[in-house]
C-alpha cells in the first residue's frame, strides 16, 4: 500500500509539472502575439503613433516612413499605400504576418522610432543589427531615461528604439526586421 502513495505522490507532481510548463508555454505564446506599439521618439506618441497587430497571411514588405510631416507615418505595404484605418492614418493598427519584413526610415526632417514595451517588440520581431546610419539601421536603445513626459509615461513603461536624427540630404534607415 506504502509503494501505491509513493507512485500516486510521484504521478501527481509529475502531472504538475508537466502542467506548469504548459502554462509557460502559453504565457510565451502569448506574449510574443500582443500588439507592438511605436510612435515617432521625435513627435511624440500622440502624433506619429501605430500599432503592429500579428495576423495569419502570406509574407509582405512593409515600409514605415516619416517625412517632412510630424503627424503620420507613411505606410506602404507590397508597394501600395496603406489605406486610412490599416496603417494609413495615425493610431491605426498594420496587419503583420510571420514573415514580413519591416523597415523604418526618414526621408525629410527629424524622426526616431520608439517602441512602447520592448519585451513585445522584441517578441515579434527580429531586428537586424546596427549598421552604417547612412545604410543600415540605427542603434537600438533603452528610452525610458530620454522619453520621459507624461504622455511618453503613458505610451509605455519599456521605451525603446532609435533616438530622434536629422534625415539630412540622404534617406536613413532607422530600424529594419522581420516578424518571426
Amino acid at each position: 500500500m506504502k509503494r501505491d502513495h509513493l507512485t500516486f505522490i510521484a504521478s501527481l507532481l509529475v502531472f504538475v509539472l508537466f502542467a506548469l510548463s504548459i502554462q509557460s508555454f502559453a504565457d510565451v505564446t502569448k506574449q510574443a502575439a500582443k500588439d507592438v506599439k511605436f510612435a515617432c521618439s521625435h513627435h511624440g506618441p500622440t502624433k506619429m503613433m501605430l500599432t503592429l497587430s500579428l495576423e495569419n497571411g502570406d509574407p509582405q514588405k512593409i515600409d514605415i516612413v516619416g517625412k517632412n510631416n510630424g503627424d503620420q507615418w507613411f505606410v506602404t505595404i507590397d508597394g501600395k499605400e496603406a489605406k486610412p484605418g490599416k496603417g494609413g492614418t495615425n493610431g491605426d493598427t498594420v496587419k503583420v504576418h510571420s514573415g514580413d519584413t519591416i523597415t523604418w526610415r526618414i526621408t525629410a526632417a527629424n524622426h526616431g522610432v520608439a517602441f512602447a514595451e520592448q519585451d513585445l517588440a522584441e517578441a515579434m520581431l527580429k531586428f537586424d543589427p546596427p549598421g552604417d546610419p547612412k545604410v543600415g539601421p540605427l542603434k537600438l536603445e533603452d528610452l525610458t531615461t530620454t522619453l520621459t513626459s507624461d504622455p511618453w509615461k503613458m505610451f509605455g513603461t519599456k521605451r525603446w528604439g532609435t533616438k530622434p536624427i536629422d534625415a539630412g540630404t540622404s534617406p536613413i534607415v532607422m530600424v529594419s526586421c522581420k516578424v518571426k
